[in-house]
């Protein structure tokens, strides 16, 4: 599908609109879900501006679209492979590139990467998907197809989650994945 020059430009300013929402902190911000407070195992905290929040641990069989880690536990070095599935009827519109790692503490969550994001827009059909791969530690094998490649980061032993926003008929959600590196 060609874009036309209004379109491009109204999804740059939408796309970038929600990334720099990834740089704020505080009220209204998506860095944390407050301070002091922990996540229960099994829930996922509000890290990203969106309308709703699809929670991986939480998403039934029946949920149509979700954010699954290929496990979620890993040991360094290693990749852990996340895939968004669309197994609904609505495309989605996304930026694959803006996905974001939270680390759990003792004071909320806190993004530890990406630091920035570029800024291309994919529609992601029903019974489409797209994979992230985040390597942790030293590098790693290129991945196939249209996978991105996430780090590789140093993370430390601990609770984080990775998510990413995509837009369907208007409306924002994330979809967050908790994992552990032990």
């Amino acid at each position: 599908m060609q874009l036309s020059r209004r379109r491009l430009c109204g999804v740059l300013v939408g796309s970038v609109s929600v990334a720099l929402a990834g740089c704020t902190s505080g009220a209204g911000g998506n860095d944390g879900d407050g301070a002091g407070t922990t996540t229960p195992v099994g829930e996922c905290p509000s890290l990203r501006a969106a309308d709703s929040t699809v929670c991986a641990a939480k998403a039934g069989a029946d949920t149509p679209v979700v954010l699954r880690p290929s496990t979620t536990t890993l040991t360094a070095p290693g990749t852990l492979r996340f895939t968004l599935s669309n197994g609904g009827e609505s495309t989605l519109g996304m930026n694959p590139y803006d996905w974001a790692v939270h680390r759990e503490t003792a004071d909320g969550w806190e993004r530890v990467a990406p630091d920035a994001t570029v800024e291309p827009w994919r529609e992601l059909p029903p019974g489409a998907s797209q994979a992230w791969a985040l390597q942790v530690g030293a590098s790693h094998s290129s991945p196939e197809n249209e996978t991105v490649v996430c780090g590789p980061l140093t993370l430390e032993a601990g609770t984080y989650a990775f998510s990413v926003v995509a837009r369907a008929d208007g409306t924002w959600t994330a979809y967050v994945a908790r994992f552990r590196v032990a």
